[in-house]
C-alpha cells in the first residue's frame, strides 16, 4: 500500500473525529417547566415547549450556556409596544421643549423683555373680552326690549310680525355665539396666564437668577403701564 492512500485515509479519520468532537461540543440539553408546572430535561425540544422560559446546558459537561425567556403573549407584546412609542414621544417632546427654550433664551435677553411680550398679548386678549362684554350685554338688552314688545303684542290679541319673530331669533343666535366665543376666550386668558408664569420660572432658572418673590407669578403689566 502507498503512502499517498494511507495519509488521506488519515486525514479523512481525523476530519470526521473533528466534526464529531466539535457536535459534541455544541450538543445541549433543555430544561422547561410545562404548563402544569412540571420540568423537563430533554435534548431536543417538543413543539409545545418552544415558547415556554427554558435553561439551556452543554450535554457534555452540564454546565449552564444560555437561557430563552419565554415569549410574550400579544397584551404583553403591545404593552411593550405601546410602552417604546411613549419613551419615543417623552424624547421627542424634550428635544421640542430644548429648542424652544432655546429660542426663549435668544429672544427675550432680559425678563423684561419677556413680561412685556406676555403682556402685549393677555392686554390684547383682555381687551377683546372686555370689549366682547359689552356686545353681549347689548344684545340680551336689545332681545329683552323686542321680548317685551312682542309680549305686549301677543297681550293686546294682534300677531307678531314675521319679521319681528325673525329678529328675535337672530339676536337670540348671536348672543349665543358670542357667549360660547366668549368662553373660548376667557379659557384662552387663564391659559395664557399660567403660561407666562411657567415661562417667566423656567427663563429665571435658566438664567440662573434668584427664586423669584411671591409676585412673580402675577400677569405681567400691559403695554405703557
Amino acid at each position: 500500500m502507498s503512502r499517498k492512500p494511507l495519509f488521506l485515509a488519515l486525514a479523512a479519520a481525523m476530519l470526521v473525529a473533528g466534526i464529531a468532537s466539535a457536535q459534541d461540543k455544541g450538543a445541549k440539553l433543555y430544561r422547561w417547566v410545562d404548563k402544569q408546572g412540571k420540568v423537563h430535561y430533554d435534548q431536543a425540544l417538543p413543539p409545545e415547549a418552544v415558547d415556554q422560559a427554558r435553561r439551556e446546558f452543554s450535554a457534555k459537561t452540564g454546565t449552564a450556556v444560555g437561557s430563552v425567556d419565554r415569549a410574550l403573549t400579544p397584551e404583553e407584546r403591545a404593552q411593550l409596544e405601546a410602552e417604546a412609542k411613549a419613551a419615543a414621544e417623552a424624547v421627542i417632546a424634550a428635544n421640542e421643549q430644548k429648542r424652544l427654550e432655546g429660542i426663549m433664551m435668544a429672544s427675550y435677553l432680559t425678563e423684561q423683555d419677556l413680561r412685556r411680550a406676555y403682556g402685549e398679548r393677555i392686554s390684547l386678549l383682555t381687551m377683546t373680552i372686555e370689549s366682547t362684554d359689552i356686545s353681549i350685554k347689548s344684545l340680551r338688552e336689545n332681545l329683552a326690549t323686542l321680548l317685551q314688545q312682542a309680549s305686549d303684542t301677543e297681550l293686546d290679541n294682534r300677531r307678531v310680525l314675521d319679521d319681528r319673530v325673525q329678529t328675535l331669533r337672530e339676536l337670540h343666535s348671536e348672543k349665543v355665539k358670542q357667549q360660547n366665543l366668549q368662553a373660548t376666550r376667557r379659557a384662552d386668558l387663564a391659559a395664557l396666564n399660567a403660561e407666562f408664569a411657567r415661562m417667566l420660572a423656567r427663563y429665571r432658572e435658566l438664567r440662573g437668577a434668584a427664586t423669584a418673590p411671591a409676585a412673580a407669578a402675577t400677569p405681567p403689566p400691559a403695554p405703557g403701564a
